[in-house]
């Protein structure tokens, strides 16, 4: 054979020794697969918040005609669920209201003594902003527990606190919480009956 013939066969044996090792990439590197550029390992699409339209709500009792059970009167937004075979009634006490001239309470009739049952407040919708406002109270500090619960199934911890003055009205803010489906108040303790008033609220829409 001669030296030239050598060199041929050399130089393809060499090209073929490359191609089984593997491919090259764009910039000349050889690749993983021998097949050439690898693929770009792409990140994943980040989620956008979902675009909710939110309403502002206040429920403040004041339309009602008479002294009535509102445990579902107001069920297009929310229902009250109370204990012990009681309901949430509307009062007519002017002087225990927020917004003449109606407040709620928990008791078994219309006009009958409170009970301070425990109950609880279901969205119909998950809401935000959430607030609303103690009345009668006569106890200065903490007088209840109240467990708020995301729709997400978190929940978190507040406490009721009053003032002491039983005319006087005391705001409950759970405004720090979004996506709201109920609130829990449970463990009301104060000497005398406690009344609630003004609700209000941003309930979601989609």
């Amino acid at each position: 054979m001669s030296v030239r013939t050598g060199w041929t066969v050399a130089l393809i044996g060499a090209f073929a020794l490359g191609c089984s090792l593997g491919g090259k990439g764009e910039d000349g590197r050889p690749s993983r697969d021998g097949r050439g550029d690898d693929p770009v390992d792409s990140e994943p699409a980040e989620t956008e918040p979902p675009s909710w339209t939110w309403t502002p709500v206040l429920i403040n009792f004041d339309e009602l005609p008479k002294q009535i059970d509102v445990d579902e009167h107001y069920s297009e937004y929310l229902t009250f669920e109370v204990e012990d075979g009681n309901s949430m009634w509307a009062w007519d006490y002017a002087s225990y209201s927020r917004s003449e001239p109606y407040t709620v309470y928990t008791t078994k009739s219309a006009g009958g003594a409170g009970d301070e049952s425990d109950f609880v407040i279901r969205f119909t919708n998950p809401v935000r902003a959430f607030e609303f406002w103690l009345l009668g109270d006569q106890t200065d500090g903490p007088l209840a527990k109240i467990t708020v619960t995301m729709e997400d199934g978190s929940t978190a911890e507040e406490l009721m606190v009053g003032d002491g003055g039983s005319s006087s009205a005391e705001r409950v803010d759970l405004s720090a919480y979004e996506n709201v489906v109920s609130v829990e108040v449970y463990e009301i303790d104060d000497p005398y009956t406690v009344n609630f008033d003004d609700f209000s609220f941003e309930v979601r829409g989609e």
